[in-house]
């Protein structure tokens, strides 16, 4: 407990004596006694012993100087005035005459400054003097203020303001306070009521106590309450300060403040946290794991302190948890995985293969394809196959948004940086990916003022809001997909080269279903479940001659299609047919040709009729109608001449080339 000594020259005026210790009492509670000394009734060189000497003037501190020995404490008292007492003063008119009256002649000139000081300059505030008040020299004022001396004030007075006992000031407080180090949340508490209650001049001291208060406090609590120890030490490892949450890791229950830390931590681990190569380690504290951080607390080039940040790893655990689930409600996470994709190929199997090897490096991926065959679904299994998997993964389709907004939703902008924005700003996707991985699809569709800006991203990890200017460093894993051939783009100069060479450092192709037929069937299980082992020949056949122009994705919207209506669609089954009529039809023309060919010589060729008997030979049945239009049809193809009478049709060079070109085919 503190000692306050309060002191006056005599004991006059005792009941201001009285209120003003009751007032230092009841700010500081139990942290400070109060005493009033009184200078006319010490010894010549009698000596108090005290933690602060509050001194009401100035000129107490020379005859004060014979009795204490530390003046480092001695703290001039400034006194305020009540704020319910102000607003009747400033009512009074403008140029009128007030006597101010007070116990002491030094107490008035206070007093009297204190109304000026406070900008009430419209009234003319006049300081009694008792040896003045002779021959009626004060008779022409009618008003006065006092501090409660109202036993003080000239008879002749019409009207009196009592003010009451001036306040002790609030920068006295504080002083007070400071010096010894009793800053206790009561303490503070209580100044700002006493704040409250009074005016004085200093309302810059106020302002800037209030504001230094509030950012404590605030820190304190962020600080203090953290999950994580925090723990700061100068740079012989004294501690300077240690939340809550580390005093519990250590078992500290005592101040070791000023002291090294060795003298709560063991010496394994102070050995290890001052070695000069540490930066962050996993230590054993209590039978629990901690990783621990240590950062230079640096003064320009000069290193005057370390912090240190101990984490629990379970807390890290929680810490995990709560960010995916926040991810997942916000949609920014990745939901499929390499087990996920459905593929029995071989072209599938390394294109998973490249992507698996791919996903464990930081480099920036180009996703090539068509439509529908599955691209953001690599995107995806690769972010969960990579170290960022418990990051944000945030996508966006480029080909969807005009290129302005493109801009802003990729960069972000400052609030009112154009017509429509939002006006506290928004943060772009660059930035929502922070630590994670922003999937760009369909980046061959991007302007070539998005791909310039795209490109000074990819080289400096650096964006900058619309609007703004100031740089924001970025940790961001980029994946592109394009259905595009982004080579052949930038040779025709409708794509920037020098970003495409950027983007293009590891590329993944995914072959179109059409070239990985041995994926359709399961596929088609996979989206018809069940249903699937309800499909007869003819409908996997049709599946398989389908050519599948929209890929994967077609494939599945077939496949809710025959869960709906028990059939594939009608155009799937038409196509399959059709190709089978002409697989037919062309085996026919085939035969027609090789028959001619084999009957055509310097002079003659084969009539229709023994073409039929020759076809007939064949097994092939075909009606002389069906005949004739083949005939025409390789006549139309220069195939065949049809000449009248006995010459009948005849092979020409181009037929004969046909057949043999053929012939190497089925080889």
């Amino acid at each position: 407990m503190k000692t306050i000594m309060i002191i006056y020259n005599n004991r006059e005026n005792w009941p201001v004596i009285e209120y003003l210790k009751n007032c230092v009492e009841s700010i500081f509670e139990k942290y400070a006694q109060v005493r009033n000394v009184f200078l006319n009734e010490l010894g010549e060189h009698e000596k108090i012993e005290g933690d602060i000497y509050l001194v009401l003037y100035e000129q107490m501190i020379y005859p004060l100087k014979k009795h204490i020995t530390d003046f480092d404490n001695v703290v001039v008292m400034t006194r305020g005035i009540n704020k319910k007492y102000i607003a009747e003063i400033r009512n009074i008119k403008s140029n009128t005459d007030v006597l101010v009256v007070n116990d002491s002649y030094e107490s008035t000139i206070q007093t009297t400054n204190t109304f000026y000081e406070l900008g009430i300059s419209n009234i003319n505030f006049i300081p009694y003097e008792k040896r003045l008040d002779v021959n009626d020299y004060y008779k022409d004022i009618e008003i006065a203020v006092t501090p409660d001396e109202v036993g003080l004030v000239p008879e002749h007075i019409k009207k009196i303001i009592n003010i009451g006992y001036r306040e002790i000031g609030y920068d006295t407080i504080i002083k007070i306070m400071q010096k010894q180090r009793l800053s206790y949340k009561s303490i503070n508490r209580n100044i700002i009521r006493h704040m409250n209650e009074i005016v004085e001049p200093n309302a810059a001291f106020k302002s800037n106590y209030l504001n230094s208060y509030l950012k404590s406090e605030m820190l304190n609590t962020f600080i203090f309450n953290s999950y994580e120890g925090i723990m700061l030490t100068d740079n012989s490892y004294n501690l300077v300060y240690s939340n809550d949450k580390l005093n519990k890791i250590f078992n500290i229950d005592e101040d070791y403040s000023d002291k090294c830390i060795d003298s709560f931590i063991s010496n394994e681990i102070f050995r290890l946290i001052t070695g000069t190569d540490f930066k962050i380690k996993l230590i054993r504290i209590n039978e629990e794991n901690y990783t621990i951080e240590k950062t230079d607390v640096m003064l320009i080039d000069q290193t005057i302190g370390y912090n240190f940040i101990l984490r629990n790893e379970k807390d890290i655990r929680d810490l995990e948890i709560n960010l995916k689930n926040n991810l997942v409600e916000k949609g920014l996470f990745a939901k499929y995985k390499f087990n996920n994709i459905v593929y029995k190929s071989n072209s599938m199997m390394q294109c998973i293969k490249i992507s698996k090897k791919a996903a464990l490096t930081d480099y920036t991926i180009l996703i090539q394809g068509e439509s529908g065959t599955g691209k953001e679904l690599i995107a995806q299994s690769i972010h969960n196959f990579s170290n960022r998997k418990a990051m944000p993964f945030v996508a966006i389709n480029c080909a969807s948004l005009p290129e302005s907004l493109l801009e802003s939703q990729l960069f972000g902008y400052e609030g009112g940086s154009f017509t429509g924005a939002n006006k506290s700003g928004k943060i772009g996707l660059f930035e929502q990916a922070s630590t994670g991985t922003l999937f760009l699809d369909e980046i061959g569709d991007i302007s070539p003022n998005v791909q310039s800006q795209l490109l000074r991203v990819i080289q400096e990890k650096q964006i900058m809001r619309i609007g703004s200017d100031r740089i924001i460093n970025i940790d961001v894993r980029i994946i592109v997909a394009t259905n595009k051939n982004l080579e052949e783009e930038a040779h025709r100069g409708r794509f920037r080269s020098d970003l495409y060479y950027r983007l293009n450092v590891i590329p993944i192709n995914i072959p179109p279903l059409r070239d990985r037929k041995e994926d359709i069937f399961p596929l088609a299980e996979n989206f018809l479940g069940t249903r699937y082992l309800n499909l007869g020949d003819e409908e996997k056949d049709a599946l398989l001659e389908y050519k599948w122009p929209g890929n994967v994705r077609e494939l599945e919207s077939a496949a809710n299609y025959y869960k709906t209506l028990d059939e594939f669609p009608k155009y799937i089954i038409d196509k399959a047919n059709n190709k089978a009529e002409e697989s037919t039809l062309n085996y026919n023309i085939i035969e027609l040709l090789i028959i001619i060919n084999e009957n055509t010589d310097s002079f003659h060729g084969i009539g229709r009729t023994n073409l039929i008997y020759k076809l007939r030979e064949k097994n092939i049945v075909m009606s002389d109608a069906k005949v004739r239009m083949l005939l025409e049809l390789l006549n139309k193809k220069g195939f065949i001449e049809i000449r009248k009478g006995r010459s009948g049709n005849r092979i020409t060079q181009l037929g004969i080339d046909y057949l043999k070109k053929e012939k190497s085919n089925c080889l």
